[in-house]
């Protein structure tokens, strides 16, 4: 069974799948909690199990 999203709770598909935070995200739901920048891997900044900008 495929988990569902963090963000919008609709379930991700391994072709879309974003594992961080302990969590799965949509490649368009993993951004920034504050200015909604879209994050990856490489630039993202965890905090209370959620992304932020190193902003």
């Amino acid at each position: 069974m495929n988990p569902q999203c963090a963000r919008c709770g609709k379930v991700v598909y391994p072709t879309e799948k974003v594992n961080c935070l302990d969590k799965y995200w949509h490649k368009g739901c993993f951004h920034c909690e504050v200015c909604k920048m879209a994050l990856n891997m490489n630039n993202y900044k965890g905090y209370e199990k959620k992304p932020y900008c190193n902003a």
